[in-house]
């Protein structure tokens, strides 16, 4: 059944629903609320009555006059205490939803499908991961205990009421639900603005994430000048945006604002009445007029936290949206594992095509690599040498065909056991803001110091690695940025040798290195091939002179196999792209 078929929650439902795990808490919270109410505005309005009616015609009783005040002293401080804990409380419970909601967010964004991230922005998913649970939290923190309280005080004021007569009862609760509707009516613009606001502030996080991160670009272009227009007028954008939730609230403010004097004159114009007919004393009328003045604040407000309840709507559906899309297979279901891996690899038929996309990338592609051997593919760009790699680790289910290592299909296997045992070596480096030690460790965590720098040597990391004044705890910035090109791929590669995985992939692993490292680099991976399965993908051809044996694609296909010197003598696709890499060269020296 689609989600338009669905019918979807109420938003209060849904807030609610959050609640659930920790009903205990806003129980004792909603009790403590309650003996707030009692303390602040109960006691206080019969105190009025008990004045009038009681206290002030016996003028000689100074003990009920001094006793009353005690009381109301005591009833002040309670209410205080109570406060305080209803606080804690409050942004207790807050704080464990948000964090639940945003693992959950997390957690769901981890099993998603690989293709899931070429159709949506980093930005929006950071705004729906972070932003849209943080309104939540708003919620629950500054205005959920208010809602609550105002729910509260609307039973016991009215309940009082009924005590004192029910006829003022009566009038103020068809006065409160004539309200909450006509509320309700303008509410829904404001939910429909303030989804309208949210959609604007993602665009403008996306948009300043890409300036900020995209600095050295813009700068290098010299158009600084464009992007600070650019951001500010997705920033004009966003505010207007945020005026037309701001003036969809007054609205709502004026309706439900509107409410508190129209109460107050009612019950002010019955009791007179119910004076003149002597069915109320003088001081409950003023307890009356107290309590209605009382209700009808609370009502307000839990009018306008009703509006912040729809407020949160919009997030609450972006959030839903999100954990609606479908989980991938590969990252969910549990797979076969083996006790010790070989690293035998064999494509056999593989088809495969990009989702949304109706042209394959891969046809019928078919070679094995053994292991201790180093197989290079090679071929013109979009070729599908890359998408190897990425079906290779199961980013991506195959079309048709299979893919087996050590004579099991990969479809079996537990996708993410298979890429542990596959260390990857990328043109696009990803490093996280750590040190140089935080960096290696992230494919083996338990790699001890030894391993990491026999690991900085194996890859011509040697040089700078004596440069640093703190060694392995040396940081290396955010990203990377305080590495040059060729030390990110250095260190890249010295990651997965510390990795010691069986299948090592190297894609375009030595495109930033220079041709003195790159013979360093090359002689540490071929004192390892015995031990490991290396796959070897590359444009510049002078990388692949080594391997054992050389893949040449074309069209998604295998068009030839063999040696360097085997495929120059075939006169096929790797002589003409290796004379025109050569033809190149010299022009360059020329």
């Amino acid at each position: 059944m689609s989600r338009t078929n669905v019918k979807k929650p109420s938003d209060g439902k849904r807030v609610l629903a959050f609640l659930r795990p920790y009903l205990k808490w806003v129980g004792a919270d909603s009790f403590v609320i309650a003996l707030s109410q009692v303390c602040a505005d109960l006691i206080p309005a019969l105190a009025m009555t008990w004045l009038v009616d009681s206290i002030l015609p016996d003028t000689g009783n100074s003990e009920l006059l001094w006793g009353l005040a005690i009381l109301l002293l005591v009833a002040a401080v309670l209410d205080l205490g109570f406060m305080i804990i209803d606080e804690y409380f409050c942004h207790y419970v807050a704080k464990g939803v948000t964090i639940q909601q945003k693992l959950r967010l997390f957690r769901h964004l981890q099993v998603l499908p690989f293709s899931f991230y070429h159709r949506n922005q980093s930005g929006e998913l950071l705004a729906r991961v972070s932003d849209d649970p943080d309104t939540l939290h708003n919620f629950l923190a500054w205005e959920g205990s208010s809602l609550m309280a105002s729910v509260q005080g609307v039973v016991i004021y009215s309940a009082v009421l009924a005590w004192i007569d029910p006829l003022l009862m009566v009038t103020s609760l068809v006065l409160g639900v004539i309200f909450y509707y006509g509320s309700n009516l303008v509410g829904a613009r404001t939910r429909a603005a303030s989804a309208n606001a949210r959609k604007e502030a993602s665009r403008y996080l996306e948009r300043l994430r890409e300036s900020v991160t995209g600095i050295h670009l813009s700068r290098v272009l010299g158009v600084a000048e464009t992007e600070i227009e650019t951001v500010a007028e997705i920033r004009k954008s966003f505010i207007r945006e945020s005026h037309r939730e701001l003036k969809a609230r007054m609205q709502s403010y004026v309706v439900i604002g509107s409410f508190n004097g129209v109460a107050i004159g009612a019950v002010y114009a019955i009791s007179a009445w119910l004076i003149w007919d002597k069915k109320l004393t003088q001081g409950e009328m003023l307890a009356a007029a107290t309590l209605v003045g009382v209700a009808a604040n609370q009502l307000q407000r839990m009018l306008r936290h009703w509006l912040s309840v729809r407020r949160t709507g919009p997030a609450l559906d972006r959030s839903e949206i999100l954990l609606s899309e479908a989980v991938s297979p590969a990252e969910t279901v549990k797979g076969l594992t083996f006790k010790e891996v070989k690293g035998d690899l064999v494509l056999d038929g593989v088809a495969f095509g990009y989702p949304g996309k109706s042209d394959r990338v891969i046809q019928d592609l078919s070679f094995a690599v053994s292991r201790g051997e180093a197989v290079a593919l090679v071929g013109p760009s979009g070729s599908g040498k890359s998408t190897v790699v990425d079906l290779l680790l199961r980013l991506y289910e195959l079309d048709a065909g299979q893919i087996f290592l050590d004579g099991q299909p990969l479809s079996a296997l537990d996708a993410r056991w298979l890429r542990k045992q596959v260390a990857v070596v990328s043109q696009d480096v990803q490093l996280r803001n750590g040190t140089l030690a935080d960096n290696l460790r992230l494919g083996n965590v338990q790699a001890s110091d030894e391993v990491l720098l026999q690991a900085i040597q194996d890859s011509g990391l040697q040089e700078f690695y004596d440069s640093l004044p703190n060694g392995l705890n040396s940081p290396v910035g955010e990203r990377g940025n305080l590495l040059s090109g060729g030390q990110k791929q250095r260190l890249s590669l010295a990651r997965a040798l510390v990795a010691d995985a069986p299948i090592l992939v190297l894609d375009e692993a030595s495109s930033a290195l220079d041709p003195i490292t790159e013979v360093l680099v090359n002689e540490a991976i071929t004192k390892r091939r015995r031990k490991q399965t290396v796959l070897v993908i590359a444009h510049r051809l002078s990388t692949v002179l080594t391997a054992d044996r050389i893949v040449v694609l074309e069209h998604g296909c295998v068009v030839e196999q063999g040696t360097h010197e085997q495929l120059l003598q075939q006169d096929g696709v790797y002589a003409r792209l290796f004379k025109r890499e050569a033809d190149i060269g010299e022009n360059l020296a020329v």
